[in-house]
């Protein structure tokens, strides 16, 4: 396997930049899934790599080696796309074994590697039927398994589950997991659902407008998000944001201004002149019944999610809704407390950028991501 590398890439179709700058080393057999809103340039950066788009500045590298020159068939690259692009009138054992034929590979090696990706992906016993006898996730594994026999250095997954019902999604991802942990490859994974994400991701890079929000752990970009685009993205239910000004600062806390005169209690932001805007996000789950920031809300609308509710709640200096996570279920149109404890505040200044001593141990550190201010663009 390899590892990939890609410095200074960036894209351009017409006068819109796709790709600007970017900068990301993905380590051999690591398995990094890329995300961001439609249009922020997933799909375009695994072309790129996969050399189906060629980049207009900066370069790839895979294993250590430059491959821009180089079609994408030689890159040593399997890319698995959403659509799955099976040949109808093949096989399953067909499709799997038609890159291998094109190869020409003898008989014998070519069914003994079509042998192992369908035991290794369950499809021993569907190997004569042809695509449009099976499912959509049994479509998927074929996909996968006429990858996996091009024994490529890096696999590249574009949405691969997004044609699938919810309860197939589920299943596949136990599958690609067990895939990257039986196979030991390097991947790189786009997708749209943060629960694939979060479920499948050794790393997560969080793309905006063709650059790198953020890049580290599933658990790190959760707790804490370098940017408020990344705290606003990252996490089902979203966390909550209120526009706030620096009220007055103590050597304990900081106090905020809400909307209306509201006051809200947040940790010490050191060095930060009263006046200053900033953003304060709480995760709907450290929304507590009680406790430091207590205040009385209407709930609008409670969401039920089996044991879990989530609780929509008007509260006084807040533009939006509050949700909060809880086991209750109180009635729409009733008063509830709740408490907003300082510790799992997050705080973001005008840049959008985390400002420290902001939630859960504070911001990130600096090398896990590009703040916009620190980098060069792309011209167009």
């Amino acid at each position: 396997m390899a590892d990939v590398r890609l410095t200074g890439v960036c894209k351009a179709f017409g006068d819109t930049m796709v790709l600007d700058q970017v900068d990301l080393a993905v380590a051999d057999g690591e398995f990094v899934v890329i995300v961001g809103p439609s249009g922020c340039g997933k799909s375009t950066l695994l072309r790129v790599i996969a050399g189906l788009d060629a980049a207009d500045a900066g370069s790839v590298a895979i294993a250590g080696a430059a491959v821009d020159h180089l079609p994408p068939a030689a890159r040593g690259i399997a890319m698995v796309f959403q659509s799955y692009a099976l040949y109808p009138h093949m096989s399953v054992r067909g499709n799997l074994a038609f890159a291998l034929r094109m190869q020409r590979l003898p008989r014998a090696e070519i069914r003994a590697a079509v042998d192992a990706a369908a035991a290794t992906l369950g499809l021993t016993d569907l190997l004569d039927r042809r695509p449009g006898a099976l499912s959509g996730g049994q479509r998927q594994r074929v996909a996968i398994g006429r990858a996996i026999v091009r024994k490529p250095r890096v696999f590249l997954f574009d949405e691969p589950l997004s044609n699938l019902d919810a309860a197939l999604r589920v299943k596949m991802r136990y599958e690609f997991a067990a895939l990257h942990r039986d196979l030991g490859a390097t991947m790189l994974y786009v997708t749209h659902d943060q629960i694939e994400a979060m479920t499948l991701a050794d790393r997560i890079v969080v793309l905006n407008h063709g650059r790198i929000e953020q890049i580290g752990t599933p658990q790190a970009l959760y707790d804490r998000p370098a940017t408020r685009f990344v705290a606003g993205f990252i996490g089902t239910p979203r966390m909550n944001m209120v526009a706030a000004t620096v009220h007055e600062t103590g050597p304990d806390a900081t106090r905020f201004a809400l909307a209306d005169g509201v006051l809200l209690d947040g940790p010490v932001l050191a060095g930060v002149a009263p006046g200053t805007p900033v953003s304060i996000g709480i995760r709907p789950e450290h929304v507590a019944e009680a406790g430091a920031n207590a205040r009385e809300g209407r709930v609008r609308f409670v969401e039920s999610v089996g044991a879990t509710h989530i609780v929509h709640l008007d509260l006084p200096g807040f533009a939006e809704p509050l949700l909060m996570t809880t086991t209750a279920h109180p009635t729409p149109g009733a008063m509830m407390t709740v408490a907003l404890p300082p510790e799992h505040l997050h705080l973001f200044g005008a840049d959008g950028m985390a400002l420290a001593g902001a939630g859960d141990g504070g911001p990130p550190q600096k090398d896990s991501w590009r703040g916009a201010g620190n980098r060069l663009r792309c011209g167009l």
